[in-house]
């Protein structure tokens, strides 16, 4: 659910905005988040820091962590970014990368690349789909750099072939699914 209140203005948000502006070049830590309002709220936060998600509330995000692996991305102890998995209903099923967010002032660090690799080593044996917008061209070479970092081969694949809502977008949204194989991923 979409939630239209504006976070820019909860205690805490200029802060942490102000903080994102001075970040330290410390090493990237990647961790599970918790079924808790400040990781629900952190979230929200980098929601309304990147152009391209939309803003949910607290209550959504936490619903979200608890029905699915939801990865934070951290630079001294300072949520930067996030990853949005669902593993398929079976066990031949791939890997849905749902959503890979980072907020503008850590880009250009390998975050997204870090959050993607921790989310292909919780689940080794699945292939991996995810989609993105034709348009997007920052996605698709992440896209790209990920799948040779897991010795996978990615290609397009049709767009009826994975269910709009377990790749993470809505029915009508022109989003390109996306499948990296890993079968040679052991050779």
């Amino acid at each position: 659910m979409f939630n239209p209140s504006s976070p820019y203005h909860e205690p805490g948000f200029g802060a942490w905005k102000q903080r994102l502006g001075a970040l330290p070049s410390s090493e990237v830590v990647i961790r599970e988040a918790e079924q808790t309002a400040q990781d629900g709220r952190w979230m929200r936060w980098m929601q309304a820091d990147c152009e391209s998600t939309n803003i949910q509330s607290v209550e959504y995000n936490v619903s979200k962590i608890e029905q699915q692996l939801v990865l934070l991305a951290e630079i001294a102890d300072y949520p930067v970014g996030f990853c949005c998995v669902l593993a398929g209903r079976t066990n031949s099923d791939p890997l849905f990368i749902q959503l890979v967010a980072v907020v503008p002032a850590a880009r250009q660090r390998g975050i997204g690349l870090a959050l993607l690799r921790a989310a292909a080593v919780r689940q080794p044996q699945r292939n991996i789909a995810m989609a993105t917008l034709d348009d997007n061209v920052a996605a698709r070479r992440l896209n790209d750099r990920f799948a040779q970092s897991i010795r996978g081969n990615i290609q397009r694949v049709p767009v009826r072939r994975f269910r709009p809502s377990d790749l993470g977008f809505a029915q009508g949204e022109h989003h390109h699914p996306w499948m990296i194989d890993r079968q040679h991923e052991a050779d």
